[in-house]
């Protein structure tokens, strides 16, 4: 960043904090940094509509159902996966070596889209895929806190983002001190020192919300098209995560409340749990709503018309076909959005997206059949368009 601009941010800065605070909490940490190389969005979005055709064709997952796991695995091993299937085939076997094939291919696919962007829509990928950081991170201290084994934990790291397999996979087999102190000078140093051991689902939601307002300040002041479509997309996704939380507080508040009176109403404190800027779901609002006033409110917001299909029954309500449902409407508003701005962040974004859907339908598919689940209910979990 050259001498101009800095000042320019450091004016931000000291300007933000004359603010009230009840001003100040909607104003960015820092500018957008403007000038970090040209954007090469004809480039970029050309090679990633190459990537994207490479993705497993929709008619391809009612064939992969109807073969065994060892037919499954030979399939996957002759698609984009072939490489990975190979490399890994001496270290692993069967589903985890699917599993493990399908977390490294995603992993260099991102890698790659990182590769061949410059200037803004390099700077805005790279920190969104820092989401893949952090949850390797979760996975390493989730894996530790509950005795998983660490052939288990490496075979869940997927290393999207800017932290290296090498290095995560040297923390799994360290302690809980010594994996701690590796991160002691990184920007997770503040959250993860809170760590005591027995508080991991707080320390998991702080390291979420450190995510998404790490990402808008990356965002900073929304002034170009791009970032405006990128903003918007990060504010989708937090409605999402929100709105699935909610749900399953719901569900369990109307258990919780039984039969004992028809408004019968108890509400879990998620308040400290909910992420912040969404974009059409308004979260707090939602929070202290009995079932029934909680559903007639959701009919206003966009996402009605895909969970309603799931929300008929109070005591049906199925939390999986919910994501399911969330999940196809995200990919499809990726998709028309894509369509309307070609040369944009936005079909790198969903190329993204989509690859880590095709990543989830075949995880469900092999980890299905490998229980021997029906047809028909992995079918159900599946997001396809």
């Amino acid at each position: 960043m050259g001498q101009s601009s800095q000042k320019i941010q450091e004016w931000a800065v000291s300007a933000r904090k004359k603010l009230p605070e009840s001003v100040a909490k909607y104003v960015p940490t820092r500018l957008p940094s403007f000038g970090k190389g040209s954007s090469n969005y004809p480039y970029a979005v050309t090679r990633i509509r190459a990537m994207r055709v490479k993705l497993m064709p929709r008619d391809a997952y009612p064939r992969l159902l109807n073969m065994s796991l060892d037919e499954i695995t030979r399939k996957i091993g002759e698609s984009e996966y072939k490489q990975d299937i190979d490399d890994l085939s001496r270290e692993s076997k069967g589903v985890n070596l699917i599993e493990h094939a399908l977390n490294r291919n995603m992993a260099v696919s991102y890698q790659k889209i990182l590769r061949i962007t410059e200037g803004e829509p390099h700077e805005l990928v790279q920190e969104y895929l820092r989401y893949f950081d952090i949850d390797d991170i979760k996975t390493i201290l989730r894996g530790k806190v509950h005795h998983i084994s660490e052939e288990q934990i490496l075979e869940s790291l997927v290393t999207g983002g800017m932290l290296r397999y090498t290095f995560l996979s040297g923390l799994v087999s360290k302690s809980m001190e010594e994996i701690l102190a590796a991160f002691s000078d990184s920007i997770y140093a503040p959250i993860l020192k809170k760590f005591d051991g027995s508080n991991l689902p707080e320390i998991e939601n702080e390291l979420d919300k450190f995510y998404y307002n790490h990402l808008f300040e990356a965002i900073g002041y929304a002034g170009s098209a791009d970032r405006r479509q990128f903003d918007q997309f990060v504010r989708r996704e937090i409605d999402i995560k929100n709105l699935l939380l909610l749900l399953r507080v719901k569900k369990h508040d109307t258990k919780a409340a039984g039969n004992a009176s028809e408004n019968a109403c108890v509400i879990g404190d998620v308040s400290s749990m909910l992420i912040p800027n969404g974009l059409d779901f308004d979260a707090e609002k939602f929070e202290k709503l009995c079932y029934d006033d909680f559903i007639v409110a959701l009919q206003k917001t966009p996402y009605w018309g895909a969970v309603a299909p799931v929300l008929d029954s109070r005591t049906s309500v199925s939390l999986t076909e919910a994501e399911t449902r969330l999940l196809r409407y995200n990919l499809t508003k990726a998709t028309v959005n894509s369509r309307r701005h070609l040369l944009s962040i936005i079909p790198i974004l969903e190329y993204i997206i989509y690859k880590s859907n095709e990543v989830r339908n075949l995880r469900i598919i092999v980890r299905g059949k490998s229980v021997g689940m029906d047809n028909d209910l992995i079918k159900d979990q599946l997001v396809i368009l």
